[in-house]
């Protein structure tokens, strides 16, 4: 009965250590670059990535806020988080299957906070996060200037 008892404490002990289902992962970056997907009203810009991006949002993810703001992210970044092809190992899945696709992503530029939903691959080679206008201006740029703003730094949960 003892041995019994012991081992039931120590099995109990293991499982109290052992890491849950629940431990979300991070994706982050700094010294990233953010460029303007498409210039004028955001809610237009906004509905191309969430309708015609690479992640399908409109399709694929019906539980992400469809008025939400959405960017792209750089492919290089992107594909990382792509897995491969369970048919084909040596070939990415569909871009919807993306672990970065629907996640909320928090983005920080010299103070100023924005958050959008993941919704497309960035193909630029400036490597930045595309974003609409409400992100872009709250960064300083402007309406018609496409200087990349370079320094920010992002974040992604759950991945």
């Amino acid at each position: 009965m003892l041995y019994t008892a012991i081992a039931a404490v120590a099995f109990a002990a293991t499982v109290a250590a052992a890491p849950s289902a629940e431990t979300k992962k991070r994706a982050s970056g700094s010294d990233q670059n953010i460029s303007i997907y498409r210039f004028g009203d955001p809610a237009g810009c906004h509905d191309v990535l969430r309708v015609s991006g690479a992640c399908g949002i409109s399709t694929y993810f019906k539980n992400v806020d469809q008025a939400a703001s959405f960017v792209a992210i750089p492919s290089k970044l992107f594909d990382k988080f792509t897995p491969n092809d369970p048919k084909s190992p040596t070939i990415k899945a569909a871009p919807q299957t993306n672990t970065l696709c629907g996640k909320t992503i928090t983005i920080t530029h010299n103070g100023v906070t924005k958050t959008a939903i993941v919704a497309d691959r960035n193909f630029s080679n400036d490597n930045s996060i595309d974003t609409c206008m409400d992100i872009w201006s709250a960064f300083g740029g402007k309406d018609g200037d496409g200087t990349v703003i370079h320094g920010a730094t992002w974040s992604v949960d759950g991945v």
